[in-house]
């Protein structure tokens, strides 16, 4: 009996030094190989968060295509009470966008749009609306 007991124990022991072992090894890895960041291509879909010039909030989404020209996209959102459609051109790490509405409360409405792309590919940034005082703040988020 003594000699199948300690086996066991062994056996026991053995087993949790490998998972432990696992653990660091698959910890480690985790550590050594960072997580895919922005890749360079803004092309994709996006979830919205913006607060307009006259301080309402608003959702929605924002798709972006590329163009045959390099750093050029095509943009659509569909947010609260809007679908706007723009153009947006990419200096260094800015993404600056001429921007008018297709359906909503207003279809006169246009404006800028510039943003700050961080380096996970999330756009920072302000909208202005053509002929309105302020300005807006909007984020978008890549749904990935």
């Amino acid at each position: 009996m003594a000699i199948g007991h300690h086996s066991r124990s062994f056996a026991r022991s053995l087993r949790v030094r490998i998972t432990l072992a696992l653990i660091v090894v698959f910890a480690t890895a985790a550590c050594a190989f960072p997580e895919e960041g922005f890749d360079g291509d803004l092309e994709g879909d996006y979830y919205i968060n913006g607060v307009d010039q006259k301080g309402n909030e608003y959702g929605g989404s924002l798709t972006i295509v590329a163009t045959d020209e390099p750093d050029v996209y095509d943009m659509q959102w569909i947010i609260t009470g809007s679908i706007q459609s723009g153009v947006g051109t990419v200096t260094d790490d800015l993404l600056v966008v001429e921007w008018g509405a297709l359906e909503g409360f207003d279809t006169s409405s246009r404006g800028t749009a510039t943003y700050e792309i961080t380096p996970e590919g999330q756009l920072i940034g302000e909208r202005t609306v053509a002929g309105e005082d302020g300005i807006g703040s909007e984020e978008a988020f890549p749904i990935r």
